[in-house]
């Protein structure tokens, strides 16, 4: 008698031609796998993969959510790594895309569980580093197109440039990454550096074709190639000779309208600029709207932020004016240490600040004072549904063009939420703000002595989750800045009559500076 290998490899083959060739047929045959024998997870496996994929292929909804009832019960079974990377793709797939008159906000809204759950499970795979490299790189990039479709364009690249590091000839993810820049280019706004950028990419993709075949099929592939041809190639590129624009380069933590490289020729790494505003006060005085003290601000504690992450590395930066005590466990102390912890807090203290901006620029209508990240966007929970739907000036404000503020909402339940992807971040600041972090170079922190007033962490963790940390507030002020240029074109083509401009100068300019630079 064949052993359940051979006969499971046998039917998966013949179910993968099917795909192939007839895939209703293939999700009939699926269909009539039984499921009542001792090898269960085995043919629950399979049969779940190709109910999802061929439901997909043939648009039947409902074999896509037969396959991932199936899929969820496997994963209660057996979590591991691959079945969770699958229940994530099936998840997507029962997402799926806007359909006939359903518009881009509907479908994000009446979807918005399966796509979180999709995130949260891409995210676990991701973050495994004993997973196989060629799982890493296709959940890094499967999660950068979530991201990318919620308009959550800095986190998409990042989460491609992972998949980049992970596998260098994946060229799915770097086909992806260029295609998006391009967008924004096209925007207007982004330095030539954008462009060249998505060249270099997309060259990527080109020369990978037969990894693109694996991930994405032939189709792809040849479609890919296209798209490569027509960009020519990049210019050279000098390597940088200043370590700390290396660094910032590297760790993707500059303030412009994309994730890009670095042109030192510009003059300034953090160039992302708000677009003309109109003028909502009749009778204002001849000055800037708040606004641009606001984005000014957040702009300066990012900056700052980044700047103590950065020396926080060099001890010998620091004044050696402090006396501590050892407590024999490998902790340090000093004004590094501090500035580490105080960079985390300042980079995620930005959210509630954007939120606030946000709140003021789209006139959403809560206080001042009560404005918070994770709880601006939505309104009071449903008592029949308990689902908490958009608050109606936020729904309105993206039904009119400013689809980028939904990324902030999305990045918001991210981040507050119980389950949210980002929600260790959350908790890291709040030890950060209301107790004490304490950070060891060596040793294992949990053989410190404990007290519930400290959180004891590796250093070298710790960096990552600060650089981690600013990387989500770039990405938060860079839709933000989109969201506000998105529906200054709205109200450009909606406003009638003429328009009065008040030009805004360089700060640097008017002080005087830029002869310093």
């Amino acid at each position: 008698m064949p052993s359940i290998l051979s006969r499971y490899n046998e039917l998966f083959t013949h179910l993968e031609h099917l795909l192939n060739t007839n895939p209703a047929l293939a999700v009939t045959q699926a269909r009539e796998i039984d499921l009542d024998t001792p090898e269960r997870p085995h043919w629950l496996n399979l049969r779940a993969s190709i109910l999802v994929d061929g439901g997909a292929m043939t648009q039947q909804q409902d074999a896509i959510e037969e396959g991932l009832t199936l899929f969820q019960e496997l994963h209660s079974l057996h979590p591991t790594t691959r079945v969770t990377y699958n229940l994530a793709n099936a998840l997507v797939a029962a997402a799926g895309h806007p359909q006939g008159n359903s518009s881009w906000l509907d479908h994000q809204e009446r979807n918005r569980e399966y796509r979180a759950q999709a995130r949260r499970c891409f995210w676990k795979v991701g973050q495994d580093v004993d997973a196989e490299p060629s799982l890493r790189t296709q959940t890094w990039t499967n999660l950068a197109n979530q991201f990318s479709n919620s308009l959550r364009l800095g986190e998409a690249h990042d989460a491609r440039l992972t998949a980049l590091e992970v596998d260098p000839e994946n060229g799915v993810a770097a086909y992806r990454a260029a295609r998006d820049l391009l967008w924004l280019f096209d925007q207007g706004g982004c330095s030539d550096l954008t462009r060249i950028e998505a060249i270099m990419l997309a060259k990527i993709a080109h020369r990978n074709e037969d990894r693109i075949v694996e991930y994405a099929g032939a189709q792809a592939a040849k479609e890919i190639a296209a798209f490569a041809k027509k960009l020519g190639d990049p210019p050279p590129r000098s390597p940088h000779t200043d370590p700390f624009i290396t660094w910032v380069e590297t760790e993707r933590l500059t303030l412009a309208p994309a994730v890009e490289l670095v042109d030192p020729t510009l003059g300034k790494l953090d160039w992302l600029m708000l677009p003309a505003v109109l003028e909502r006060e009749p009778g204002a005085v001849a000055t800037p709207p708040p606004l641009f003290a606001m984005f000014n601000m957040l702009k300066s504690d990012f900056i700052l932020a980044r700047d103590l992450a950065w020396r926080a590395v060099d001890e010998s930066v620091w004044p050696k004016t402090g006396r501590f005590s050892d407590t024999l466990d490998f902790a340090t102390y000093g004004p590094d240490t501090s500035a580490l912890i105080v960079a985390h807090r300042t980079a995620l203290d930005l959210l509630d600040k954007v939120a606030v901006t946000a709140n003021h620029y789209f006139e959403l209508g809560q206080s001042s004072t009560s404005v918070s990240f994770g709880s601006l966007w939505r309104g009071a929970k449903d008592k029949l549904t308990g689902v908490r739907p958009l608050s109606t000036k936020v729904e309105t404000v993206i039904r009119k063009g400013a689809k980028a503020l939904y990324g902030l909402v999305e990045l918001a339940e991210d981040y507050a939420g119980e389950e949210g992807i980002l929600r260790p971040q959350k908790e890291l600041r709040n030890s950060g703000t209301h107790r004490f972090v304490v950070l060891h170079d060596l040793g294992d922190p949990a053989s410190s002595r404990q007290a519930p007033e400290v959180e004891h962490h590796h250093r070298e963790q710790f960096t990552q989750d600060v650089l981690r940390a600013l990387r989500v507030a770039r990405s938060a002020i860079q839709m933000l800045a989109l969201a506000i240029t998105q529906h200054e074109n709205g109200l450009a083509q909606r406003e009638g009559g003429l328009v009065g401009e008040l030009i805004i100068p360089d700060h640097d300019w008017i002080r005087g500076h830029e002869e310093d630079e």
